[in-house]
């Protein structure tokens, strides 16, 4: 089944920056398979890139203060590029550790490109996912083999 993407809108929700709104972000994330034909390997990959940008806001950017986090996501040209977004602090450690965590290598291991722009206005988090199209299963037999 072919999927006509010129005239795809843009997915944009914007959630509480706290630890309870990723479960739901995950969830939304997750509705682009329904939608279009994204193996299940790329989709986790996916989640699991935009879980790590999420919680990162969730958890660094605002300190004890309230805030937003946005996420902005499209298909153009068989890649589905994403913003995480929040306005708080910016990218620093937490004053405990002398480094920043697995999160980042994380998402540049499983995201085709990545780009974060951190600054005392916010962090963008933008990424780009080459859908892959699941195998054709109609030429293997019940056991994996190819005819």
């Amino acid at each position: 089944m072919s999927h006509d993407t010129t005239c795809i809108p843009a997915l944009r929700v914007t959630l509480p920056a706290h630890p309870d709104s990723l479960g739901l972000l995950r969830h939304v994330v997750r509705g682009f398979r329904d939608a279009y034909p994204i193996a299940p390997a790329t989709m986790d990959d996916i989640v699991l890139a935009v879980s790590e940008a999420a919680a990162n806001a969730a958890l660094h950017a605002y300190g004890a203060q309230r805030g937003t986090m946005t996420l902005v996501a499209r298909i153009e040209d068989g890649r589905l590029h994403i913003l995480v977004r929040d306005r708080g602090r910016g990218i620093e450690p937490p004053a405990d550790t002398p480094v920043l965590g697995h999160g980042l290598a994380l998402m540049t291991h499983v995201a085709q490109t990545i780009e974060i722009l951190g600054s005392r206005a916010g962090t963008d988090v933008l990424m780009t996912f080459e859908l892959e199209h699941d195998h054709d299963r109609s030429s293997m037999t019940d056991f994996g083999a190819v005819s």
